[in-house]
C-alpha cells in the first residue's frame, strides 16, 4: 500500500475576512432598502391632516428617516422626537394600550386649541421590516452566494 500524505492548510482567517465583508455590506444594503419603505410608509403633515391652518411644508420625519449597523445589525430610524409617536400612536390609540386614557387639549401655531384622544400608529418602521421578509431573505441569501 502507498504511503499517502495529507497536509491541511488553514484559511480560516481569509474566510472570516470574506464573510465580515459579505455580512456588512449586506446589512449595507439591507438598511439602505428598509430605509426607503420606511420613508416611504412615513405620513406627512398636512393643513387637512393636521387641522391646522397654514400648516406645512410637512414631511421633517420622513426626510429625518436613515440608517446604519453596528455589532452584525442593521438599524432604521429617525431622531425626531415625535418619530416613536407616530411609529406607536397615542392616547387612547397607543400601541399595547399604553396611551393617556383622557382626553387632551393642545394649541396650534395660529393659537386655535384642538382635543384629541390621541392618535392611531401609523407603522411606518414595522412595515419596513415585516412587509418585505422575502426580500431581504433574498438579499442575504444572493450575497451569502455570490459575495
Amino acid at each position: 500500500m502507498p504511503d499517502i500524505n495529507v497536509t491541511f492548510e488553514d484559511n480560516s482567517s481569509e474566510v472570516l475576512k470574506e464573510l465580515e465583508r459579505i455580512t456588512t455590506k449586506t446589512l449595507e444594503e439591507l438598511g439602505l432598502i428598509a430605509e426607503g419603505y420606511a420613508k416611504i410608509n412615513t405620513p406627512v403633515g398636512t393643513p387637512e391632516s393636521t387641522g391646522v391652518e397654514g400648516y406645512g411644508p410637512g414631511g421633517t420625519l420622513r426626510q429625518s428617516i436613515a440608517h446604519a449597523s453596528k455589532d452584525g445589525v442593521a438599524y432604521v430610524g429617525s431622531d425626531i422626537f415625535y418619530a416613536s409617536y407616530v411609529e406607536l400612536g397615542t392616547g387612547l390609540h397607543a400601541e399595547g394600550g399604553k396611551g393617556r386614557k383622557t382626553p387632551w387639549v393642545w394649541i396650534d401655531k395660529n393659537g386655535k386649541p384642538h382635543k384629541t384622544y390621541g392618535m392611531k400608529p401609523r407603522h411606518f418602521l414595522k412595515k419596513a421590516v415585516q412587509d418585505h421578509q422575502r426580500e431581504y431573505k433574498a438579499i442575504i441569501e444572493n450575497n451569502l452566494k455570490n459575495g
